[in-house]
């Protein structure tokens, strides 16, 4: 049986099809499903300095920005992601939206995901389905995720000292 979580603030779900565990590290398979149609992308535009993705629609239109260029996809057509190139995606279509991706090597997102969307199902995040500033500076190094705009070391620096209070203050990268 595959585990299903889901962040309701932003009406985004994921199904772990395949997981790091069960492919001793080479991939982490979900079927990403958005409930609802978006205007804009709930996820912030961001690289992956080690990771990279592949996103392949299987039901609704998956709106990605890859590297400045927006791009449409349908029912069948993919797109890959390599490591290092900013993107983000959104429901582009008038209904839900699924679409499997595999991340290769996955590291620790499967983990991340399923802190945030934890997080949001107990309602300790915002309507952007994120938690405040502290946690996600504790949570975000299991996600290899960084804003294309910042050199990835000054990222580093600001989560480490930001996370560090957030630990101090009883903040945890996951939780069971």
């Amino acid at each position: 049986m595959n585990k299903t979580i889901r962040n309701p603030a932003i009406g985004h779900r994921v199904t772990f099809l395949q997981t790091a565990d069960q492919t001793n590290g080479k991939l982490l398979q979900i079927m990403y499903a958005v409930e609802v149609p978006e205007t804009k992308p709930a996820i912030p535009l961001h690289i992956h300095s080690q990771c990279a993705e592949r996103f392949e629609v299987v039901d609704g239109q998956l709106g990605v920005v890859l590297d400045g260029e927006r791009r449409l996809l349908g029912a069948g057509e993919e797109v890959y992601i390599p490591s290092g190139t900013p993107h983000t995606f959104w429901n582009a279509g008038d209904g839900a939206l699924r679409f499997i991706t595999d991340v290769r090597p996955p590291g620790q997102l499967q983990t991340y995901w399923e802190t945030i969307f934890g997080l949001a199902e107990q309602g300790k995040v915002g309507r952007n389905g994120l938690p405040n500033l502290l946690q996600l500076a504790v949570i975000a190094p299991l996600a290899d995720s960084y804003p294309p705009n910042i050199p990835i070391p000054i990222t580093q620096l600001i989560i480490k000292l930001v996370g560090g209070i957030g630990r101090l203050l009883g903040y945890k990268e996951s939780y069971s």
